[in-house]
């Protein structure tokens, strides 16, 4: 009896020190939204304009880049890919941009976006060992609950852009060769096959938007992550 109340105790010790700890893990208390602002879209060099809308592609490849929008300073490095995909809406009827039907095209690479949920777990995740094993079920729970609510409302779903006006989203993405990023992704593509007229529901045509020209102007020094 005397020493299982001696147990019983030291648990009770460690759990005092160590729950807090835990309990802020997972309400995500350390991690922090950072605000983003979108440029003007001469500022993005990899785009492409269509029927009054012009769609650019800000690949964030390296942890720094990343960083500046999500509180991750490791993101590159544990293979996920933020991409910006900026609307600019010249008509005078609203669009949408179906962000899971984009797919980041190189060679047989077809690459669709990862979803928040995925992201997050993968992100926060102890063991780097995570891209052949499985996920859990969509559920919000036992996931930072900040850092998945921050990857929610940034993320390219159904984006409506109205008339004369711009819009933003992020796609995340596993790239194959994280220790070249710039060489996988000049050889690359961004495909956006689903873009609607939302007054009377008509299909605009696909994006096709080379991503080597989103590097042309990085110096060689600043061209490794």
């Amino acid at each position: 009896m005397y020493a299982m109340k001696i147990n019983s105790g030291f648990i009770f010790i460690a759990l005092l020190f160590i729950s807090p700890l835990w309990i802020l893990e997972s309400m995500g208390a350390e991690y922090k939204t950072r605000s983003w602002t979108m440029g003007a879209r001469e500022t993005y060099p990899a785009s492409l304009t269509s029927e009054g809308v012009t769609i650019a592609i800000d690949p964030l490849y390296t942890d720094v880049l990343a960083a500046r929008v999500f509180d991750k300073e490791d993101m590159v490095t544990r293979g996920i890919m933020p991409f910006a995909v900026l609307i600019f809406n010249d008509n005078d009827f609203p669009i949408e941009v179906q962000g899971p039907s984009v797919e980041l095209i190189r060679e047989k690479d077809h690459i669709h976006t990862m979803y928040p949920y995925e992201v997050v777990y993968r992100l926060f995740t102890k063991s780097k060992e995570w891209i052949n094993q499985p996920i859990p079920k969509p559920s919000r729970s036992g996931l930072n609950k900040n850092a998945l609510d921050d990857f929610d409302h940034k993320f390219l779903l159904y984006k409506t852009v109205a008339a004369h006006d711009k819009g933003v989203g992020f796609l995340y993405m596993h790239i194959p060769d994280s220790t070249d990023p710039i060489g996988y992704l000049s050889k690359a593509l961004i495909y956006i096959p689903k873009v609607y007229r939302q007054d009377d529901g008509s299909r605009l045509i696909f994006f096709e938007i080379e991503l080597s020209t989103a590097f042309k102007s990085i110096p060689p020094s600043d061209r490794t992550p």
